[in-house]
């Protein structure tokens, strides 16, 4: 049967001691079909990566925004009238977000729906999830911030931003 696991219990059953109820992918699965030549690859060349960390979701995010820029340019909000926010290089807000014109956003920030983005805030390097509010002056860099979440006033969320960092990203 499948079920979700939290990070917690995933590591609880990495040692080989614990018993099990369930199929790791990776381990379980494919190692011993590759062992058995009974497992095959396709290959594509298009547009394609692999997403094991938060850390991968950001970079990820940041491809996605430049695949906009070259082949549908209009679904960033670079340009755009309906955002007046000052926009630094590649974002994406949904139609549905609300940004204020003092707001500081970019390079690579993706804005889900319904989010409430407040004055003087300043986003960089980050992901916004659905119906987020990020309040009055707050600073949000190489973060991902969950559904729902609300940021307060002079906050800041700040990961180290750094690639080779084990733990780069903050998420809430």
């Amino acid at each position: 049967y499948f079920r979700r696991l939290s990070s917690f219990e995933s590591l609880e059953f990495s040692s080989p001691s614990v018993q099990k109820d369930f199929i790791r992918l990776d381990e379980d699965l494919f190692t011993p079909l590759v062992g058995k030549k009974k497992i095959y690859t396709y290959e594509t060349l298009d547009f394609w990566e692999q997403i094991k960390t938060p850390r991968m979701s950001l970079r990820c995010s940041s491809l996605y925004l430049k695949q906009y820029r070259l082949n549908t340019p209009k679904l960033l909000s670079n340009g755009d009238a309906t955002v007046t926010a000052n926009i630094i290089d590649d974002v994406y807000v949904h139609p549905s977000s609300k940004v204020h014109p003092t707001a500081k956003i970019g390079p690579n920030v993706s804005i889900s729906a319904n989010a409430r983005i407040g004055p003087g805030v300043r986003l960089r390097e980050c992901i916004i999830l659905d119906d987020v509010e990020v309040q009055d002056n707050a600073i949000v860099m190489h973060a991902i911030i969950g559904w729902k979440s609300s940021i307060g006033k002079w906050a800041r969320v700040q990961g180290q931003g750094k690639s080779g960092a084990k733990n780069g990203i903050s998420i809430l």
